[in-house]
């Protein structure tokens, strides 16, 4: 897997309300304005940093979240697994979940 491939995955904004963080209120400066993965801290760059979209802070700033490959795959496979506890279609019938076809797509990208 090259870095570049990293560079070119997009998290539809759809699924990054899904995707688990951690406490915003005690997030260091680097991750909060993307420097450093949010999960694990690893230095990121533009050519390996998950861009995981703007957030409002607690407090009252705005947060610029990107995730290093390996945790963001984490976080949407965790997503995956856990959506369907949430979520009527997935009871029904899942292969028509619009949203869990969605986070597994994702993932299958995250791979590459």
């Amino acid at each position: 897997m090259t870095t570049d491939a990293v560079a070119l995955v997009d998290v539809p904004a759809q699924l990054l309300p899904l995707l688990p963080l951690p406490d915003l209120d005690a997030l260091p400066d680097a991750r909060a304005r993307g420097a450093e993965c949010v999960w694990s801290g690893e230095p990121l760059s533009t050519a390996t940093a998950v861009d995981l979209g703007e957030r409002p802070s607690p407090h009252g700033t705005t947060l610029f979240l990107r995730g290093c490959q390996p945790c963001t795959l984490r976080a949407v496979l965790g997503a995956h697994r856990a959506h369907p506890g949430t979520c009527e279609q997935c009871t029904d019938d899942p292969t028509l979940c619009e949203t869990r076809r969605a986070l597994r797509a994702l993932a299958l990208e995250l791979r590459r």
